[in-house]
This record gives structure tokens, sequence and C-alpha cells, in this order.
């Protein structure tokens, strides 16, 4: 029985262990399985908070980059939009390779070491064109190793609205130059920074007679000389100088380099010759010159408002003494101005009477014959202008022609007169017509479109047309002429060189230029019979035309021994008031029985 018992106990005792085995087992499983739920609960979790912080990213509007040392780990829609890439096709890659070449080294440092200042870089774009970004970092940890998440901000447009806007306030709209307001804070600024023992110069330059060309080709011609204008002296200052538009014509230099007063007046000097070389705006060949006064700080002014009164002041004395560049001095009291011209054409009210001569019938033309030397038969006539002013009287070319340039009349007379001059040659069958070119003709680009046209318009043949050009026009511009004339020259049109013998036009000039006659001015001519020289140097000139195969026509022919020493010498034409005087209509008194019978 007690065996039984025994036996019974150790029953119990092992269906007693094999149940709190089996409770222990179930709460093992329990746990695993409560484990298991956990670990992917928070698996998830990580996993919603992954995919919220790409979606809070991605709706960033700045660009984000997570990389190790410029590495890119991850990049957003944002950056990967701003760049125009792939990211999966740059993830590894090193981020300073989308950017400008000149900004890898900034960028790389930053990178690697982010700073906690704002930096700006530009970043060059997959498709074309670059932008400029501002960028900020911070350390972070990503998938359990240490990263930087750098943002990136596009601030391409707002740079460019922010230069804009100076633009827009401190430069000049038409050249780009420093407005004057600009201007005066730069001078202020360098006076202020400046050592008095190095004076600083200040150079103001304006357009003389501006206006007239406004007057004569339009305003878009003149901004575009304006900007030219600019261009050029631009060109001849050094990076530290600054360069404004004050007003209108006006322009102003300041330069900053220290150096002595002769540094201005040399670079004054240099705009002076630079400007007066001519301009080509819209098919034209302008002219122009300019007055500049110099003043220097400290020497003769404090402070910028002084500076710039003492250097306006110099130049007002400038153009009132005609010597194109002045350097202040404490004795210019005020400005000084220009005194008006002495010659009655140049009053102002002639100017007015000018525009509305030509509709009166004022302006009328007058024909003075030319004759072959070799039997005074008709060479042909050449045609000058008259202005009979109502209260003026009898006005000649040389009294209004100036005024018709600085009215900006003077291309429009031109055509009017040579086309009214065509038309009278062509209706009285003459043999050939002579006519002069204004300074605004020559410089005139389409002449020869324009003359081609007068000519068809006329009926006068180009044969029968010979164009006067003066050897100052040819001085200034040699280049230029050869290539204005030579369309013209081929066209059958005659071209004569004007008063030879002023002196002004290079010897050499005349093998290149297609002329086919030399006009010896009458000045020389008054000296045939006084003067051995005057012999002497008209035999050299009908040698030297001779050689070039170019007609020689003597003008002012006043008496019979001018003619007979002019015959000797071999001159090909004469004409002056021995042989005709201009008259209203092409019509030439034949020469004396005595004078024909020479020779």
């Amino acid at each position: 029985m007690h065996t039984d018992l025994f036996a019974h106990t150790d029953l119990l005792a092992g269906i007693t262990l094999l149940a709190a085995l089996l409770l222990l087992a179930g709460l093992i499983t329990a746990m695993r399985a409560d484990h298991l739920f956990i670990r992917r609960r928070l698996e998830a979790e990580g996993a919603t908070r992954r995919l919220w912080a790409h979606g809070l990213a991605d709706a960033s509007f700045d660009g984000l980059l997570i990389h190790r040392h410029g590495v890119i780990l991850l990049m957003n829609r944002a950056l990967v939009r701003m760049l125009g890439i792939r990211e999966r096709e740059w993830l590894g890659q090193n981020f300073c390779t989308v950017a400008r070449e000149d900004d890898v080294a900034c960028l790389r440092a930053e990178l690697e070491a982010p700073g906690p200042e704002l930096a700006h870089f530009r970043l060059l774009r997959a498709t074309k064109g670059e932008l400029t970004v501002e960028t900020s970092s911070q350390s972070i940890e990503f998938e359990g190793q240490p990263a930087t998440i750098t943002a990136l901000r596009d601030i391409t447009r707002r740079l460019a609205d922010t230069a804009r806007i100076d633009r827009l306030t401190n430069h000049d709209a038409l050249t780009g130059l420093p407005n004057r307001s600009h201007f005066e804070s730069i001078i202020d600024r360098t006076l202020a920074l400046n050592d008095p023992h190095h004076p600083v110069s200040l150079l103001v330059a304006d357009i003389q007679g501006f206006k007239a060309v406004n007057q004569q080709y339009g305003r878009k011609t003149g901004d575009a000389l304006l900007q030219q204008v600019s261009q050029r002296i631009a060109g001849l200052v050094l990076q530290e100088d600054v360069l404004a538009r004050l007003s209108g014509d006006k322009f102003a230099l300041l330069l900053k380099a220290p150096g002595p007063p002769s540094r201005g007046m040399s670079l004054g000097g240099q705009l002076l010759a630079s400007c007066a070389e001519p301009f080509i705006v819209d098919g034209r060949l302008v002219t122009l010159k300019m007055s500049a006064g110099l003043a220097m700080f400290p020497d003769h002014a404090p402070d910028m408002e002084g500076l710039l009164r003492a250097a306006e002041v110099a130049l007002s004395r400038a153009q009132a003494e005609g010597n194109g560049l002045h350097l202040f001095r404490h004795e210019d009291v005020a400005p000084a101005r220009p005194a008006l011209a002495a010659r009655p054409a140049e009053a102002p009210n002639l100017r007015d009477d000018l525009r509305s001569a030509l509709a009166r019938g004022e302006i009328r033309l007058l024909y003075q014959p030319a004759f072959n030397m070799t039997d005074f038969s008709l060479h042909g006539f050449e045609a000058t202008a008259r202005w009979q002013h109502p209260v003026q009287g009898l006005l000649r070319p040389e009294q209004f022609m100036a005024v018709a340039e600085s009215a900006g009349l003077a291309d429009e007379l031109g055509c009017q007169l040579i086309e009214r001059a065509c038309a009278e040659a062509a209706a009285a069958g003459i043999p050939r017509l002579a006519v002069n070119l204004s300074p605004s003709q020559f410089r005139d680009v389409n002449l020869p479109t324009r003359l081609a046209a007068i000519l068809r318009k006329t009926g006068l043949a180009p044969a029968a047309l010979e164009v006067e050009v003066t050897e100052a026009m040819l001085a200034e511009h040699a280049d230029y002429a050869a290539a204005l004339l030579l369309p013209l020259r081929n066209s059958g049109v005659m071209i004569a060189l004007d008063d030879f013998g002023a002196g002004s036009a290079p010897l050499g000039a005349l093998c290149h230029l297609p002329l086919a006659r030399l006009k010896i001015g009458q000045r020389f001519i008054h000296k045939l019979g006084q003067d051995r020289n005057a012999e002497a140097m008209l035999s050299a000139t009908l040698s030297l035309a001779g050689n070039l195969h170019l007609q020689v026509t003597a003008l002012g022919v006043e008496t019979e021994q001018q003619l007979d020493l002019l015959r000797a010498q071999g001159c090909h034409v004469v004409q002056g008031p021995l042989l005709g005087e201009p008259a209203s209509r092409a019509v030439a008194r034949p020469p004396s029985l005595q004078m024909a019978m020479r020779g």
C-alpha cells in the first residue's frame, strides 16, 4: 500500500512537472510571439517615420542632400528637379562634380567641413545653364553612421532681381554706366578713404553740338552714338577708375589710382583724340568733338560737391577757349559761356530761316563754266549755291553751309541741291556737271545709293557727273574715303579732289583713292606770276597728276598772265572770272577770239 502511495505521488509530481513545463513552453511561445509583434511593429513604425521623412523632404521647396564628405547618399525631389538629373544615376557620386569649375574647390571644402554660415555656389544644370545656390549644412546620423545633411536654396532669380533693381536705381539705362547719383556716392566714399597725400582726379567731358546729331539723324541714332562713345572711353581707363554718365551727353571719369595731374591730363588728351575718330552709326559716319575739364582732390576742392563743381567749371573754360582740355585753376571763378561767332550766317535766327529757305525758293543754283585749255571748248559747269536771304542779302555757301551742318540740315539740303542741278544739267544737255559734297553727305555710307537714285530720277548719265571732295575730308578719313568713293567711280561718276594745295591731305593717300581730277585752289593760282615758288609747285603738281593719270583743273583764274602760265605748264582745264562768272543758267560765254587764238 505504501508502495502504491509512493507511486501515486511520483505520478502527480510528474504530471505537475509536465504541466509546469507545458505552461513554461506556452509562456515562452507567447513571449516570442509578443517580441516578434513588437519588433514588426517597431519596424513598421520606423518605415512609417522614414516614409514620413522622405515625404517631408520631397515636399520641401529647398533642395536637400545627405552625403558623407560630398559622396551622395540621398537627394530629395526638389534638388533633383533643380539640377535636372536622375537620383539613382548620381547615388555614390561626388556632388562637387555639379559645381562650376571655379567653385569646385570651395564647395568641396564646405561639404567636407561644413560651417555655420551660409555659403554661395554656382552649380551646372544637366540640361543647360547654371544656377546660384545658398547652402546650409548640419551633422546627422544616417543608417547608423555619421553623415551630413545640406540644404540648397536656388537664389538665381533673387540675385537677378537684386541686380536689376541696382541697375535701375544706380545705373544709366542706355549705357549701363553709373548715373550721377550713384557716381556722387562713389566719389564720397573714395574721398573719405583716400590719403590726402595721393590726389584723386576727376575728369568731366562733354560732346559739343550733340543736339544737332539728334536733329539730323534722329534720337535712335543719337542713343546708339552715346553707347559707342561710352564704350570707347571705357577702353581707355584702368580697372580701378570709374566712368559715369552724368547727363545727356556729359560723361565723368574718376581716377581713383594715385597719380599726378599729368596722368589726368594725359588721359584727357587720349579721350579727346579717341572720340575725334569717326563713329559709324546706322550706316553713317559721324564725327564728334569733345571738350573736357579736370579737377584734383584735395588741391581744388575738399569734398565731392566742390570737386564736381570745379571739374565742370574747367569744362566750361575749355569750351569757351576752344582748347579741348582745361585743368581747373582757382582764378576760374565761373564758367565762361562760348562767344557767338561774329559771322552773320551763324546768328541763331538764321538756323530757323534756313529750315524754310528751300520751300520759299530762296536758295538758288548758279553755274560757272570750265573750259578745256587746248582749244577753249566747253568742258562743263560747276554748280554752286547762293542763298538770297531777305535780310542778310546774298550769302555764299561758306556762309550758310556751316549753319546747315550745325542745324542737322546739310544732308537734306545737299541732296536737294544735287538733284536739282542734275535735272537742270540733263535738260540743258551739258557735257559735265561738277557738284560739291558737304561733310555730312561725305559721312553718309549710303551716298553711292542716293546718288544712283538721283541719276535715275533726273536722267543724267553717270559719266556726266563729277563729285568734289575736299582735302580736309580725305585727311581725316582716308581709309573710309576709299571705301565710299570706289562704288561711285565704278558706276561711272568722276571723283575730283577740290582745292588741292591746302596741304592737309597726305600725298600718299592719293595713290589709294579712285580720283580722276585734281582742282588747284584759287589761293594758289593767285600767286602765279608773283611767286616763283608757286610756279615750281604748279609744275610739281602737274607732274604728280601725270604720273597718277589725273586731270588738273585750275580754279579762280583772273588774269591772262595766269592763264598763259597754266597753259605753258600743261594744265588741262581752267575756270574763273576771266572765263566766265557763275550764272543762273548753264550757258557758257565763248572765250574771246584773242584768247581762243593763243598758242
